[in-house]
């Protein structure tokens, strides 16, 4: 709709009311945008910053808030959190959705190595077992992260010494294929 180019003391009331819901509706839009674009632009810097260990704008503020012996607690509580973060995560904090079953499970510093049995989805037409996967495991925040480890041969220069020393039997173990036949066999089963 076309808004026209009359000073708005020349208007009756009926046009007045007529044309100005259309202004405010085209404020709110354009208001609605800049919001929209402003929190993506906030979210995408939080993102960029958390690898590099930078602290958001409200974190900053609310422990400006603080008095002494909150701030003392905060610190405490700090510790308490850089100690988790610097032990691996427990084998329950583990797995991934589809996992199955797990062969070994190695701590290494922050990380845990993990050798695992995945299934298919129940939405494919055939269900089977899968594996077994090498997966690494460690703490970011509150989530543990996983990042698999492909099987090449580079293999053993990506795992640390004590874990490819365990895993290297398992890996070629001539049972896998009796392993995953027996978990296929209960999905197809509906046992687990």
């Amino acid at each position: 709709m076309e808004i026209p180019a009359v000073p708005s003391d020349s208007l009756s009331d009926s046009e007045r009311y007529h044309y100005e819901p259309t202004l405010t509706q085209e404020r709110a839009k354009a208001m609605l945008h800049r919001y929209e674009e402003e929190r993506e632009e906030a979210r995408r810097k939080r993102r960029t910053g958390r690898p590099k260990g930078e602290l958001t704008d409200s974190l900053v503020e609310k422990l400006r808030n603080c008095n002494i012996l909150q701030l003392r607690n905060v610190k405490k509580r700090c510790d308490r959190l850089i100690a988790r973060q610097r032990r691996p995560p427990v084998d329950r904090d583990c797995g991934a959705r589809y996992t199955m079953r797990v062969l070994a499970s190695i701590p290494v510093k922050n990380e845990r190595f993990r050798l695992e049995y995945d299934r298919s989805s129940l939405k494919d037409p055939k269900v089977y077992a899968k594996g077994p996967y090498v997966r690494r495991y460690w703490w970011d925040g509150d989530y543990v992260k996983v990042k698999y480890v492909k099987r090449d041969k580079q293999l053993r220069k990506n795992l640390p010494k004590k874990v490819w020393n365990e895993f290297r039997q398992l890996l070629n173990d001539p049972n896998n294929e009796t392993i995953r036949k027996q978990l296929t066999e209960c999905l197809r089963r509906g046992a687990i």
